[in-house]
């Protein structure tokens, strides 16, 4: 049977309709001047469809195939290249030529014939470490490709230490150690609530391991990092066997249920290490960063609403190790309402004073008529918020284009932890092409330095992360 996306909901015509790809750009076309100090590549993830999903496929797209790209950054130019991760999922509906996993992590919706591959789409963060680009899915253990090419290698398992069935695509590099902590939920399979945490030094070996059990089956899409702890929240998105078996997506929301956060010491042995604490129904999937403070406090900074559908806003959670109380503080920080925060990642887990985010200001301009029907979706500017001033400053990407997660990259050589520039992918309604902005984080009022222009659009994409040359292995052009 042909492809044809025609009539599902998620695929009205238009931006985010599927690419089904892939691309090399050698010397991409550049507006403005890229500073020869930025050196290393700007990876980028997307979820893509190569076949139709079922109609009641969960809408936010999370159940497409991983595409990845990669600007490779030189003297002032840039190169492109963007591949499919070539999971056992995706080449095995390419051999049938039709859709073979089913809706959102809900093996009772796949065809029999692949119930015993690997259901990893592969699709949501990459990260360098230990010598591998590890790309990750939340339902699955990860896999890797080359960092240069982008050419699949396979599943990684951690030279066969890495037991759990799951490895959230959220793990987090402390700056100081070069420590991977990573993590997987419903550990042990589908519905079950088992995590397991590893701590995988800088060779991409694992130095420990420590199992627990969630107070219920929820998401755990996401964690913080402190010097001292580990924290990873479980929120109000739940499931069950009997949904499952209705054939529907795996998460619903259930405002009833509780905020639980786990708070284990990075040096945890055993279950009897973790403290939960515990507050009312947020919606969040993801954590900016977490601080110990002196008084043997921990804040932690994220983006989250009160609802399911509420505006997001910049929050803090305060959890007090003193105290014999479970329950957390929270404030607000900024009301920037991107779901989608980055940092200076050499200051995670380390007190910090920036944070740079997305933002919908309905006040700014947009053409409607060079792009109809675009303006309640657009992401228009990247804020820099002051977390202790709460100064802000903006970046306005202009009348006709949407943001997509922002990527601050710190200059060489700098010292001050807002030396940098920020990354970010626009999508451009009214060429309907792509483009990558690049932008000094020091005056972002100032608009973009350089925009490397791409023939062509990239759907919205889930993460993007960063690498100086010096990490990774030399690339031949």
């Amino acid at each position: 049977m042909a492809v044809d996306f025609r009539g599902h909901p998620m695929f009205p015509r238009g931006f985010n309709a599927p690419t089904r790809f892939e691309a090399d750009v050698y010397d991409c076309e550049v507006w403005g001047q890229i500073p020869s100090d930025i050196e290393g590549t700007f990876y980028r993830m997307q979820c893509d469809f190569e076949y139709r999903p079922p109609m009641n496929e969960w809408m936010t797209g999370f159940n497409g195939d991983g595409h990845l790209s990669a600007f490779h950054f030189k003297n002032g130019s840039v190169d492109y290249v963007g591949r499919y991760v070539k999971t056992e999922r995706l080449m095995a509906e390419r051999a049938a030529r039709k859709r073979l996993f089913g809706v959102y992590r809900n093996r009772f919706t796949d065809d029999p014939s692949v119930a015993d591959l690997d259901r990893s789409a592969a699709n949501t963060h990459m990260y360098w470490h230990g010598g591998k680009l590890l790309v990750l899915k939340e339902d699955s253990r990860a896999w890797h490709v080359d960092p240069i090419t982008l050419e699949t290698k396979g599943p990684w398992d951690f030279y066969g230490k890495y037991t759990a069935k799951t490895m959230s695509a959220h793990p987090k590099i402390d700056p100081m150690t070069g420590d991977m902590i990573a993590y997987g939920y419903q550990a042990k399979g589908d519905l079950t609530k088992d995590v397991a945490v590893y701590t995988v030094g800088p060779d991409g070996h694992i130095k420990n391991e420590v199992w627990f059990q969630a107070p219920y089956v929820g998401i755990m899409h996401d964690m913080a990092l402190t010097q001292k702890y580990i924290l990873i929240p479980l929120v109000a998105r739940t499931t069950s066997l009997e949904r499952l078996k209705s054939g529907e997506p795996m998460w619903e929301w259930d405002g009833d249920l509780p905020t639980y956060v786990a708070v284990l010491p990075r040096d945890a042995t055993s279950a009897k290490d973790v403290r939960w604490f515990k507050g009312p129904a947020r919606n969040t999937l993801h954590f900016l960063n977490a601080v110990d403070t002196p008084d043997n406090k921990i804040i932690m900074d994220l983006p989250t609403s009160s609802g399911e559908r509420d505006p997001s806003q910049f929050r803090r959670w305060t959890f007090d190790m003193n105290s014999k109380d479970d329950s957390f503080k929270e404030e607000v920080i900024s009301t920037v309402n991107g779901v989608l925060m980055r940092m200076n990642d050499n200051y995670l887990s380390l007190p910090y004073s920036y944070c740079y985010a997305g933002h919908r200001d309905p006040n700014l301009p947009f053409d409607n008529d060079k792009a109809p029907g675009a303006s309640r979706f657009v992401t228009n500017c990247y804020k820099r918020v002051n977390i202790h001033t709460k100064k802000e400053d903006t970046y306005f990407v202009g009348t006709v284009e949407s943001l997509q997660e922002p990527m601050f990259i710190p200059r060489k050589g700098s010292t001050a932890e807002d030396d940098g520039y920020v990354f970010g992918i626009a999508s451009n309604y009214e060429s309907m092409t792509s483009d990558l902005v690049i932008v000094d984080a020091q005056r972002m009022e100032e608009g973009a330095i350089a925009t490397v222009k791409l023939p062509f659009r990239l759907r919205s994409g889930t993460h993007t992360n960063w690498y100086p040359a010096d990490v990774l292995p030399p690339r031949n052009v």
